[in-house]
């Protein structure tokens, strides 16, 4: 970077300050470079030795500084979330709501727990004959009624499945789309 690049650099982003001030710096800046020049260095090397010029605008001109560098194409930017409440408040929901929906899982699981067990309710007389060597009609058809109560059952279960997965994608799109873009009106 030469002195004009860099005397431009301060010029153009030391406009919050007075004009008094800018012109004081501007002045005290170039005689470092017309005291460089004396003493055999080169522009390059005088301006590498004052340092960044966007760092030391930064300095002085302190908080309403932002980087306009015509040089460089790349900008500095910090990326704050627009409304901090939808993500404080999307947290408390899913306090309430993950513990629900593990909740509502649990109880399929139990039930698909229950359906298995009846269904295959028929199996546990057959331990039972080895063992004890007797027969019960009564536990024959009481077994039967638990397969009749497992296939219907197994149709709840089938159906608690799909509302319960439609349910949980469903919400967990919801929160994806809430804490990429917020809440639309």
């Amino acid at each position: 970077m030469n002195k004009k690049q860099y005397l431009s650099i301060l010029q153009t982003h030391l406009t919050s300050i007075s004009e008094v001030e800018r012109k004081e710096l501007l002045t005290d800046y170039e005689s470092h470079f017309t005291y460089g020049m004396h003493n055999g260095k080169t522009e390059e090397q005088i301006a590498h030795e004052l340092g960044d010029p966007f760092e030391l605008v930064r300095e002085i001109v302190g908080d309403r500084f932002t980087i306009q560098d015509p040089y460089v194409n790349t900008k500095k930017t910090v990326s704050i979330p627009r409304n901090i409440f939808i993500y404080i408040g999307l947290f408390f929901i899913n306090i309430v709501i993950a513990p629900l929906m593990i909740g509502l899982w649990s109880g399929w699981i139990g039930l698909c727990a229950g359906t298995l067990g009846a269904l295959l309710s028929p199996l546990l007389l057959i331990p039972e004959y080895i063992i004890n060597h007797t027969f019960s009609m009564a536990k024959l058809f009481a077994s039967i009624a638990g397969i009749g109560i497992g296939l219907w059952l197994l149709i709840a279960v089938m159906f608690t499945y799909k509302g319960l997965l439609n349910m949980s994608k469903s919400y967990l799109k919801w929160n994806m789309n809430v804490s990429r873009k917020g809440i639309s009106k």
